[in-house]
This record gives structure tokens, C-alpha cells and sequence, in this order.
């Protein structure tokens, strides 16, 4: 097993979530003082904690006398909200540790964001925390929200015209404080409640990590909403993440900024397959994060969990969709196929169940049309709730989607009905209910039942949640350990020769096809009969990484005299571009088989990754390519190669060619990988030859980025 790696300290922020006492640092009531907007705030939803403006050229802000400093606070304060300008934050952070405050918010933009110069203020103040043990919230965030308290330590313009704070079991963690308050102000306004809206700014000491951390051991906490720009440590957010899940509280993720290049390799296909979404993607479907493109889609997201017995969240893909109009039925039909869920066909013994207690009329295929003389007629009105549970009871649906539109009559007792199988069955019920007769979304909302307006954005919404799959660590057996210094000295950019990189993975048991490097135009004949003719001979140049490109590849060389004659054509094609060569590579033709490339490589930010597509010439033609992080077992290899769009069409490109053969090689590389000494690196192995006879790697390529 590999070595245990020492879990990330948490700081406990109760003090900075929940104060009981707040200094507000420069507050003033001259208009635009933001120390004195936080007072305002802070009276105005009725904070119950100390509050003490600190201002030695005023009595008094907003009715509440004024401490002249700092050091005249009677007592340390749990809270002290910095509102002054940059530049005098680092000295106040030392004043407050003096005073015995530990834990602050600075409002302050013109730190790291801004350049150069502002990136050392950040340090000085980084430096200041470090000395005095400071936590701080920011610098250049909006703060803090606690509705349960409740307690406003921001100036968020919308809470200057909110007449309250709507309570909540929703938490959203934001590198931007914009979108926070909108999300915020958008749940209000849609009857929902946040328990804390908390701003990270430029994540000076506590990141995104911490307050996620946080928010997993709040028992009122149900969900976590989180904007993220970028993470720093990678194995702290992870662990924050997974003590989320521990205590079963799905975190819905939108990111903004994926677009660097995690693999920087760009002499290897890596550094374009593997580009840092792909393996932020992977991070996100590896440990249960739910994934959002925009801030309405966080939201459509974030309110249903909120309106949800989370027990009852997909345990599948199945869906029955039920409508009163066969053309929206067949619309969901459509994106529910986009967004990943199954409308299969009712069983026949449920089919022969519902029939009698639906219209004659009704369609009860799968989407299912009830047809509008269930809310018209008496009889069909009298079974609906029956038929509900009929739907609901079919052992291939996983969810019930209630689609509906306006209705003549009966709408609040139908949204009775809706409300009262939710709270009967153990699958999934949503509600989707644009033009909604007057009152049935407010008897809906009474009972927690969260109402899309929209059929897609509720499709859209199930189709995450039935897609999350979270993977389960399991500890693998380590490779036998490798001299990877053999290989020589290595600098920034080094790129291993061919020859060297195949006996490598060779040492590590790689299965690579025979090779030898030759010198000379006899030595390769010589080292043809060695590995066994035909051959493929490749000039060898740290200067050209692809080789066929550059004319540097000869195939299927069948005699000696072939080989002989190949070699000159190498070398004098390689003086024709300029290039010396280490030698020609002389190395057993692998003929037929199925090529894959194998890549792993050490992201900067949540370490060795391994990455699969298809191989050869389709590398760069089709995109087919999947990550996963490492190390992997067989199962999650499995899981892998099973995106792969090239492996789920094996069986018609090579009959023969063994899926456990591939997932062994894999789960093999990711775990020779592990052992990998350098900082940043990248293994390419491309093509890999997947064949009847096993699994053979034919080129392969070693870069170090770092040392």
C-alpha cells in the first residue's frame, strides 16, 4: 500500500462565522464609508452579538458610541472587520493580535489582483497573519452573511434594500463576491433562504477549503453552493470535499477560468489532451461534485437539493415523465436523452396496473399522457393519486417528473396530490409547472416542493443528480521500486530518449516491444536479427519528439538490406533538418491491434493523473480521451476506458482484443506513475498496441517538466 499522506489541520471559524462581539474597524457615517454601511446592516436585521465601531475622530456611528482604537476595546472581540485601504491593513492585523483578536475581514481590494505591486502588499499582510496568528477572511471579498444569527458582516448592496433575511439550509462559498450576493438575492427572491453567504476574495490565509470544511460540520447545513476561479492546494480542497460528502451534503461547483494547460508538455499530445478542465472534470466526477455552467443552473440545482430529502436523490437513471399533452412528453422525451436519463417503457404488469385508472385515451408507454380528463372527469380525477403510486412503484423508474401546464379546474388539489406522493415513495418526485393555475405552486411551496417553470432546466437538474457517481478510494499495491535516476541527469524540459524511456517501463513491467539503439548501419542490421524481423527503426533526437511527422520513421523493414538502406535514409533526412541523433532505434514491428495512448502525468494542483484516448493518428483527429487520477485498481480502470468511445466500439474494430488485458496495463501505468520522483512529468506511451495477444507498448516518451 502506499504511504498514508497526513490529513490537511482545519482551523475552527465559529468565531469568524458566528460572533458573538464585532469591532468595525474606520467605520464612519460619511456616505460611502463602508465600516459604516456594516454598522447599518448590522443593526438593521437585528444582530445580537457586541458591536464597536473603532474611529478616534467620532463620537459615535449610527447611535453606537465609538472606541477610539483598538487597543481601547474593553475586550478582545470575536470579529474585527477591517474597513480601511489597503495599505494600512497589515499594521491593523498586528494591532488586533495585540488586543487578542484573532480572527478579521478585509473588505480591501488592491492586493494580488491588481499586479505586481499589490502582490506584495498581499505578501505583507500574509506575513503579518503568519507572525501573529491571524485568520483572515478576503482581502478584496464582500464578507460574510450569517442568516441564522443573523449576522451581516458585508456591505452587499442588495441587503440595503432587502426588508429580511430569508433563513435557509443553503451555504455558498464564492472567489467572487458579485455572484454570491446575486445568488443570494436570486434565492430570496424565489422563497429561498442561504444560512451563510460567504465571500473569499483573493484567499489571502483561509481558502475555499476551509470554509467548506466549516460548513460540512454545520448540522444546518444541507447544501453547498461554491464559485471557484482556482484551487491552490489541491489535497486540502479534496479533503474538505470528501468531509462534505462524509456528512452527506452535495456541494454544487460552478468554475470559472478553466483554460491553462495542466500537462505543459508541449512536445507530447498530453499537453493537449489534458488540458486543466479535463482535469478539473475528473476531480468533479471522482468525488460526487456536481457540476454547473451558469449562476441559473447553480441555482435550479442548489433550491431543488434544498427542497429535497436528499435519501430520496436518484438512484438511477430511469425516469416516467407524466404530462396532460403528448407533444411536451415527446420534447422531454428528447432532452432527457441529452441530459442522460432513460424513458423506458413501463413494465407490462405495471402497464396492466395503470389501465384501468387513466382515461382510456391516456398513452401509458413512457412518457405517459394522462390526458386532461383527469383534472375534468370525476372517475379519472378520483384515481390519480392511485396511478401515481402505480408509476412511482415500477422497478425501472428512478424518478417521477411531473410535467404540467395551465389547467381549467382542480389545480391546487392536483399539486396536493404531488406534494403527498413525494412524501410516500422513495424515488425521486419533480415538479415542473409553467403557467401554473393560480395557487398550486404556492400549495406546492407549502410543502417544500421546489416548482421549475421550465421543463429543460428541471431535466437538466435530474440528469446531473442521476449521473453523480461518486468514486470510492481503495488502496492499491505499489510497484516494485524503480531507479528512476538511471535514466541520467535531468534538467527543466529534458526529454529522455526513446531508448532509455522503453527500458524504463520495461523495468517497471511494462510489456514493450523489442528495441535496440544502433549507431551504425551494420549495428542495426544486427540488432534486426536481434529483435526479430520486420522491424520499425526510428531516428532518435531530443530535438524531435514526433518523429513521424518529421520523416524520421521507417515501417516494416523486412531484410537487411532494408534495414541498411533505412538507416542511411535516417541519418541523411536528419541532416537535412539539422538534427543530430542519438542513433536509430531498431524495434520489432507489432503488426494489427487496436491503438490507444496511455499518458500520466503530475498536475500541479491534485498530482499524478492518468489519461487514455484513442491512439496513433487519431490521437490529434478525434477527440476521445478520458482522466482519471492515480493511482487506479482494476474496477476503476474499468470505469475509465469505458468513456472511451474507442474501447466501446472494440468489438467491432478487434473482436479478440481483451478488455482485462487493457485495464491491467492502465492500472499498471497509474500505479508505476505514483513512483514517479519529479515535480512535474509526463509518461506518453503512443501507440499502445491492444491486441488478442495482450497489450504492447510500441513508442514511448519521457519529459520532465520539473525536476
Amino acid at each position: 500500500m502506499h504511504a498514508p499522506i497526513e490529513e490537511p489541520r482545519f482551523r475552527d471559524l465559529t468565531p469568524l462565522l458566528s460572533p458573538r462581539s464585532i469591532a468595525i474597524v474606520g467605520a464612519s457615517e460619511q456616505p460611502g464609508n463602508l465600516g459604516g454601511v456594516a454598522v447599518h446592516l448590522l443593526q438593521k436585521f437585528g444582530c445580537p452579538g457586541e458591536i464597536f465601531p473603532v474611529n478616534p475622530r467620532r463620537p459615535s456611528v449610527h447611535g453606537i458610541a465609538c472606541v477610539p482604537s483598538i487597543a481601547d476595546l474593553a475586550a478582545p472581540v470575536d470579529l474585527a472587520i477591517i474597513a480601511t485601504g489597503a495599505e494600512s491593513v497589515p499594521a491593523l492585523v498586528r494591532e488586533c493580535a495585540a488586543a487578542g483578536i484573532l480572527q478579521g475581514i478585509v473588505w480591501a481590494g488592491g492586493y494580488a489582483e491588481t499586479g505586481p505591486e499589490g502582490a506584495a502588499l498581499q505578501a505583507n499582510l500574509v506575513a503579518a497573519c503568519r507572525e501573529t496568528g491571524f485568520t483572515l477572511v478576503g482581502p478584496n471579498c464582500i464578507g460574510i452573511v450569517n442568516t441564522a444569527m443573523p449576522m451581516v458582516a458585508s456591505f452587499a448592496s442588495f441587503l440595503l434594500e432587502a426588508e429580511e433575511l430569508r433563513q435557509g439550509d443553503i451555504a455558498m462559498v464564492s472567489q467572487s463576491g458579485g455572484l454570491a450576493t446575486m445568488a443570494q438575492a436570486l434565492a430570496q427572491k424565489a422563497g429561498f433562504g442561504f444560512r451563510y453567504m460567504i465571500s473569499a476574495g483573493n484567499e489571502a490565509v483561509l481558502t475555499a477549503a476551509d470554509y467548506i470544511h466549516a460548513l460540512a460540520a454545520d448540522s444546518e447545513v444541507k447544501v453547498i453552493a461554491l464559485y471557484i476561479e482556482g484551487v491552490r492546494d489541491g489535497a486540502r480542497f479534496l479533503a474538505a470535499v470528501e468531509a462534505a460528502r462524509a456528512a452527506g451534503k452535495p456541494i454544487v461547483v460552478m468554475k470559472g477560468g478553466a483554460t491553462v494547460e495542466s500537462a505543459r508538455a508541449a512536445a507530447a499530445h498530453t499537453g493537449a489532451l489534458a488540458g486543466e478542465s479535463r482535469v478539473w472534470s475528473a476531480i468533479v466526477r471522482e468525488h460526487g461534485l456536481i457540476p454547473v455552467a451558469s449562476l441559473e443552473e447553480l441555482l435550479d440545482v442548489v433550491l431543488f437539493l434544498s427542497s429535497t430529502d436528499l435519501a430520496k436523490l436518484p438512484k438511477g437513471r430511469g425516469i416516467a415523465a407524466i404530462t396532460f399533452g403528448g407533444g411536451s412528453g415527446v420534447l422531454s422525451a428528447d432532452q432527457c436523452a441529452v441530459h442522460g436519463l432513460v424513458v423506458q417503457p413501463l413494465t407490462p404488469e405495471t402497464r396492466e396496473r395503470l389501465a384501468p385508472l387513466v382515461p382510456p385515451i391516456a398513452s401509458i408507454a413512457n412518457p405517459i399522457d394522462v390526458t386532461p380528463q383527469v383534472y375534468n372527469q370525476d372517475k379519472w380525477f378520483a384515481c390519480f393519486s392511485e396511478a401515481l403510486d402505480v408509476i412511482a412503484a415500477d422497478p425501472g423508474i428512478d424518478i417521477v417528473f411531473c410535467q404540467f401546464g395551465p389547467m381549467s379546474q382542480r389545480g391546487n388539489e392536483i399539486a396536493t396530490m404531488i406534494a403527498d406522493l413525494r412524501e410516500r415513495t422513495g424515488k425521486t418526485v419533480c415538479t415542473a409547472w409553467p403557467l401554473a393555475p393560480r395557487g398550486a405552486p404556492d400549495v406546492l411551496r407549502s410543502r417544500g416542493v421546489h416548482v421549475f417553470q421550465e421543463y429543460e432546466r428541471a431535466i437538466a437538474v435530474l440528469g446531473k443528480l442521476a449521473s453523480r457517481t461518486p468514486r470510492e478510494r481503495r488502496a492499491t499495491a505499489p510497484v516494485e521500486p524503480l531507479d528512476w535516476t538511471s535514466a541520467g541527469p535531468v534538467g527543466e524540459g529534458t526529454v529522455i530518449s526513446e531508448h532509455e524511456c522503453h527500458r524504463l517501463l520495461a523495468a517497471a513491467g511494462i510489456d514493450v516491444a523489442k528495441g535496440r539503439l544502433a549507431t551504425t548501419a551494420e549495428e542495426a542490421a544486427t540488432a534486426a536479427h536481434a529483435v526479430g524481423l520486420p522491424v520499425a527503426m526510428k531516428g532518435i533526437s531530443a530535438a524531435v519528439t514526433h518523429r513521424a511527422a518529421a520523416g524520421l520513421v521507417r515501417l516494416d523493414l523486412r531484410s537487411q538490406a532494408e534495414v541498411e538502406a533505412a538507416y542511411q535514409s535516417l541519418t541523411g533526412r536528419a541532416a537535412e533538418l539539422g538534427v543530430s541523433l542519438d542513433g536509430v532505434y531498431v524495434q520489432t514491428m507489432i503488426k494489427g491491434g487496436i491503438e490507444i495512448i496511455v499518458s500520466a502525468f503530475r498536475d500541479p494542483v491534485f498530482g499524478v493523473m492518468v489519461s487514455c484516448g484513442a491512439g496513433g493518428n487519431l490521437t490529434e483527429i478525434i477527440d476521445d480521451v478520458t482522466i482519471a487520477s492515480a493511482p487506479l485498481d482494476q474496477e476503476e480502470a474499468v470505469a475509465m476506458l469505458e468513456r472511451l468511445r474507442i474501447v466501446r466500439g472494440a468489438r467491432k474494430l478487434d473482436p479478440d482484443a481483451k478488455l482485462a488485458d487493457l485495464v491491467a496495463f492502465v492500472a499498471h501505468v497509474s500505479r508505476v506513475a505514483m513512483s514517479v520522483p519529479w515535480r512535474r512529468f509526463v509518461i506518453e506511451i503512443n501507440p499502445v498496441k491492444w491486441r488478442s495477444a495482450g497489450v504492447t507498448a510500441v513508442d514511448g516518451l519521457i519529459i520532465v517538466e520539473e525536476p
